[in-house]
């Protein structure tokens, strides 16, 4: 056991504190840190607060990090939790940061799906098979998959379909005996199902 004998403001990162106990450099966390932890010098500083000190730095950087990342753009749980694991934060910590921003409103899986799935069909048409594909790719719970795609309705589908193969269309030869297959191909690489796909093409070469 020892004394915190200073708290000093680092010089090159000025919302940074250095922590000495006994004369000797300690640790250096962000002034959040130290103030979330009440640290003031003269106060008896052991071990275990010395692994509390540093495990409440390392939730910090790690939620600093979450952040960034949901800045960018929208992440569901999974990708934060994979990102964060992969820059070597403890998968304690990682969980804990999770939960932190899924509690604050940050993380919102449900959310996350009904923006993507219509951000997705706004700029790329595709079906309901792809979107389920890339939603579950993303980490997003079965459940919520389903849930999110309950709205997209056949009808829904299919004209999301029939707008894609006229686009598509257009850059092809009608005439061409091929073309009817090359738009059913496209319509499945998109993920539209057989029964859509057959509806457009009855649509589009009647």
């Amino acid at each position: 056991m020892g004394v915190i004998t200073a708290i000093e403001t680092q010089k090159k990162h000025g919302k940074r504190r250095s922590i000495f106990v006994d004369g000797q450099f300690v640790a250096g966390v962000h002034e959040e840190v130290a103030a979330a932890l009440g640290l003031n010098v003269g106060q008896t500083f052991d071990r275990d607060q010395l692994a509390e000190l540093i495990r409440a730095e390392t939730v910090r950087k790690a939620r600093e990090r979450a952040l960034k990342l949901i800045g960018y753009r929208d992440r569901s749980e999974s990708e934060i939790r994979k990102r964060l694991i992969g820059s070597n934060f403890p998968e304690d910590v990682v969980e804990e940061v999770v939960d932190q921003l899924s509690r604050s409103g940050l993380l919102d899986d449900l959310k996350f799906s009904r923006d993507w799935v219509k951000s997705r069909t706004a700029s790329k048409p595709m079906g309901r098979t792809r979107l389920a594909f890339e939603l579950r790719s993303k980490g997003v719970d079965a459940p919520i998959v389903e849930e999110v795609l309950e709205a997209l309705n056949p009808e829904a589908e299919y004209e999301l379909a029939l707008s894609a193969a006229e686009a598509r269309l257009r850059k092809l030869n009608r005439d061409d005996p091929s073309t009817s297959n090359k738009l059913s191909s496209f319509l499945q690489r998109r993920g539209f199902s057989w029964d859509v796909i057959e509806r457009v093409l009855n649509a589009l070469f009647e």
